[in-house]
């Protein structure tokens, strides 16, 4: 027996962030290294996005992962047993194969990632190095959240508190520099919130803005760029905003409705406004800003907003999606969840053709990756850390700094793609 050998694969349901079932995998190699990993699902999720086979049964209102678990420890893991826990594609290879079948998602992508934790672990360096080699030493765009809510103007959907609000330090020479930046502005906007709207604001999960505190949106993005400008930061730190304009379409009558105010909007209405958030308002970066197929509306934002357009249910991590994406250049950033993807390998495919064609990559902690995209936003070059470098992933990131020492470098403006920004990846990455 080789040290490098897996010896045990184990999985079960647990629960995770925002009181959902999730699976978790542990790796075990015969050297002692133990990997784990978890995969959960997400709040807004596109139609072209990979579900998990839930459990048929009504035991966390439907949604239960016990059999996915099961699954694994009957058959999945056992396949694993004995293999080189550094063979990363070959053992994705195979976990790719179990895809249509029992496991689905919630068991692929947990399987892969736990592989690789346990394959650092025995290598003994950390995940970042590990993944990106030499060539991780550039850190990425810090980001706060600051507001979210999704049923301010009469429609009521369950649409995970979108749209989302952060904002981004770009525009200094170090990620300290930027994270220090970004703690001071956050806590400005926490004590704006609390005297001009009597609203307090939560830490990590940011500000849910309810009914009748604000007009429409835009109120709220005047006080946002109030509070930056106060801060000192004007033109150094911007605004991010998740639409998932997805959830609020509605396809039969092709408008949508209770985004940014009550009034319903057609296509050119939401493109328009997409632009004026560009040209009047601080923000930097705007995540599927339209429907999910809009691909031709998308390109026209990216063409002419010159700010970062993510392409998230636009894309839904599917190789297929993203080479339209770029063939049409309907988006010049990707949001990158391993969890959403499936396996590390596949995740990996998806960064280096992005970057081919020269399309950022913003790596999310979201679908149970948790602050391990810490880690993988360093080691795949990420321009930006969606909603990552406070608190706890302000502590990992921090961490990765330190530990790459003098050789460390901050992104900072070249971090964010559009015409307004350098956007060009350096030749190191």
């Amino acid at each position: 027996m080789s040290r490098v050998q897996i010896k045990r694969v184990q999985a079960r349901e647990v629960y995770w962030d925002r009181m959902k079932a999730a699976v978790m995998v542990t790796v075990t190699t015969e050297g002692g290294a133990v990997g784990k990993a978890v995969w959960s699902p997400g709040l807004s999720v596109g139609t072209h996005e990979p579900l998990p086979l839930y459990d048929k049964c009504s035991r966390f209102g439907g949604f239960g992962l016990k059999g996915v678990a099961d699954y694994i420890n009957r058959e999945t893991g056992k396949r694993l047993v004995g293999l080189d826990v550094r063979q990363q594609a070959g053992i994705d290879g195979i976990l790719a194969d179990e895809y249509g079948r029992e496991p689905g998602i919630a068991g692929l992508a947990p399987l892969s990632s736990a592989v690789l934790d346990a394959a650092a672990r025995e290598v003994g360096i950390s995940l970042y190095r590990y993944v990106g080699g030499e060539r991780a030493f550039v850190m990425p765009v810090p980001a706060a959240l600051v507001a979210t809510g999704s049923n301010r103007y009469g429609f009521e959907r369950g649409i995970g508190y979108k749209p989302t609000y952060s904002m981004l330090a770009y525009g200094f020479d170090t990620y300290r520099e930027a994270s220090e930046a970004l703690w001071n502005t956050y806590m400005n906007w926490y004590d704006f919130m609390r005297e001009r709207l009597s609203v307090k604001m939560q830490p990590i999960a940011g500000m849910a803005i309810p009914p009748g505190k604000v007009k429409d949106d835009f109120q709220l993005w005047e006080m946002m760029a109030e509070v930056i400008d106060r801060s000192g930061y004007h033109g150094r730190i911007g605004l991010q905003a998740d639409m998932a304009a997805n959830c609020f379409y509605n396809r039969s009558t092709k408008r949508y409705e209770g985004l940014f105010s009550r009034e319903e909007k057609n296509r050119e209405e939401m493109i328009e406004i997409v632009l004026k958030m560009a040209r009047e308002y601080p923000f930097v970066s705007v995540e599927d800003p339209l429907m999910e197929d809009d691909f031709e509306g998308f390109a026209k934002i990216a063409e002419k907003s010159g700010i970062q357009i993510i392409g998230d249910d636009l894309v839904a991590g599917r190789m297929d999606r993203l080479k339209l994406a770029a063939e049409k250049k309907a988006c010049n950033c990707i949001r990158l969840a391993v969890g959403q993807v499936g396996t590390f390998s596949q995740a990996i495919r998806l960064a280096f053709f992005a970057r081919e064609n020269n399309m950022g990559i913003s790596v999310c902690g979201e679908r149970g990756d948790g602050i391990r995209a810490c880690d993988y936003a360093v080691g795949l070059s990420g321009g930006t850390a969606r909603e990552y470098g406070m608190c706890y992933s302000g502590n990992r990131l921090s961490e990765i700094e330190r530990e790459i020492g003098p050789r460390v470098k901050f992104y900072g403006r070249e971090g964010l793609k559009g015409t307004c920004f350098s956007g060009i990846v350096r030749e190191a990455l």
